[in-house]
């Protein structure tokens, strides 16, 4: 591919090149010739000597531009491209200095992702400084698209240069506004089978196919007229059907017809990292706002979704919290997250009965649900836990009024302790552990015992003190161990010193 573009630039230059050099200046001559040759230092000199001398000489940006092309120095390329753009008069020099942008932008993409492999494969800085250079030359070109932004603020991620990352995606979110201001007046969003696109905002005026290798999916480019806009929609076929991966709305008017059909993937990398950045930062507001800027493309994404509803939690704003766990269920109640998002809620606002309703529809979807498993155990114990509070402060005992629930609990934590996640859990073995007391189910409180303490070897240095304080609650409160009791007391001291 990337030789394709460079026979179109070589090309391009040419056609121009080889018209006449009647009625032109030395320089001019000089330039044109010292490209036949490929002498292009000595072409570059005397077309910029051309420009001094004659600024209003649009074809010589246009031949400078390809010059510094050919030499691979792509932001220069654009700088004199971009600079023809005030002066040009003739209307095919106009569509020439289009043309070139457009394949400029194209040789920096294709080269700047070289640079960007040879940088992962080799660990070598300088290409990763030069795949900037090269994107941002394609930014410099065609700022109005937007794929360079993200791949710039990758690499600058990779540096460890935060404060250039977030000012690339950041340029991205701006640059892509007119996209989600659609996506939010029509409903529509990535990955929705394109039938479903053209049910809601109408017929295309036409559509047209790629197919670029037998090995790759057909690409199905429509183009439609709303309210006196031009939009582009871009979708794939992998699974039987066609879905969408993007869409451009008002391209300017000047780029030609294959720039505005180009492929281009709405990419939703930039507002998770700008969302995450501002979260670390205990910016909120700002990460709310990303969040929600990523929802609008990938409604159904479900991390993203329980990241909004976490941060809504840390800002006790319970209330939009609920509302909008309660309309991620509506929007997909087969979705286990989504359940298990408003069970964490409700389980945080002490809404036990609620939350385990919650919980356990969950998992009716996926049974092995390990983390709404364990969840749910806490939920009954800690019903149970009101229970018993209140029945002391009545004094009125009545363990028949709790004791199904604990059972539940018991039976809950019995599962979770089976998966891989919770096997070593130690915290989990203590919950346990206290429930067989309550119970007076010796035999199994001594069999949790015996695992937990099996555990020892696999305790994290950092988690080490919490085992040992769980395990001497576990000696003195529940078996009444005076031995183990004193022994891990020693074992306790000694950790401290």
């Amino acid at each position: 591919m990337k030789r394709n573009f460079l026979l179109i630039f070589v090309f391009i230059a040419f056609s121009i090149i080889i018209q006449s050099f009647q009625c032109e200046s030395p320089e001019m001559t000089t330039a044109k010739l010292a490209i036949r040759n490929k002498d292009l230092d000595k072409a570059e000199m005397n077309l910029e000597k051309e420009i001094r001398n004659n600024p209003s000489n649009a074809e010589a940006y246009i031949i400078l531009a390809e010059v510094r092309q050919m030499k691979y120095d792509f932001m220069g390329a654009a700088q004199a491209i971009n600079s023809s753009d005030s002066i040009i008069k003739d209307f095919r020099l106009r569509i020439q200095a289009e043309q070139f942008k457009g394949n400029l932008w194209r040789l920096s993409y294709n080269f700047g992702i070289d640079l960007f492999n040879r940088y992962f494969a080799t660990k070598e800085i300088k290409f990763l400084d030069s795949a900037i250079k090269v994107f941002q030359a394609g930014v410099y070109v065609r700022p109005q698209i937007y794929d360079f932004y993200p791949l710039i603020a990758q690499a600058y991620e990779v540096k460890m240069d935060t404060q250039n990352a977030i000012k690339y995606y950041t340029m991205y979110s701006e640059m892509i506004k007119e996209e989600l201001n659609f996506s939010k007046d029509y409903g529509v969003y990535l990955k929705m089978p394109r039938e479903d696109f053209i049910l809601k905002v109408g017929k295309p005026n036409y559509s047209r196919g790629i197919r670029f290798s037998p090995e790759r999916d057909s690409i199905l480019i429509d183009k439609f007229e709303i309210k006196g806009k031009e939009v582009y929609l871009y979708s794939s076929d992998k699974v039987g059907f066609f879905t969408v991966f993007g869409w451009r709305v008002n391209p300017p008017k000047h780029w030609l017809n294959d720039e505005k059909e180009q492929p281009t993937e709405l990419n939703t990398t930039p507002f998770a990292a700008l969302a995450q950045t501002y979260f670390n930062r205990g910016d909120y507001a700002n990460s709310v706002k990303y969040i929600k800027y990523l929802l609008l493309l990938e409604p159904d994404n479900s991390e993203a979704n329980a990241f909004l509803v976490n941060i809504y939690q840390l800002e006790n704003k319970q209330d939009e919290a609920i509302k909008f766990a309660q309309s991620l269920i509506y929007q997909d109640p087969k979705n286990k997250l989504y359940h298990a998002i408003y069970g964490d809620i409700l389980l945080q606002l002490g809404k036990y009965d609620d939350a385990i309703a919650e919980y356990e529809k969950a998992l009716e979807i996926d049974p092995n649900y390990d983390i709404v498993i364990r969840n749910c155990a806490a939920a009954y114990k800690n019903k149970v836990a009101i229970i018993q509070k209140r029945q002391i402060e009545e004094n009125k005992i009545n363990e028949k009024e709790y004791i199904g629930d604990l059972e539940k609990s018991a039976k809950y934590f019995e599962r979770a302790k089976r998966t891989p996640r919770f096997a070593n859990d130690f915290e989990l073995y203590k919950d346990l552990a206290e429930i067989y007391f309550v119970m007076n189910k010796q035999d199994n409180l001594k069999q949790i015992v015996a695992e937990m303490e099996a555990l020892d070897a696999l305790v994290k240095d950092e988690d080490r003190e919490a085992y040992l304080l769980a395990l001497l609650k576990i000696y003195s409160s529940f078996l009444k161990d005076e031995k183990k009791t004193k022994a891990i007391q020693d074992r306790i001291e000694n950790f401290k010193k």
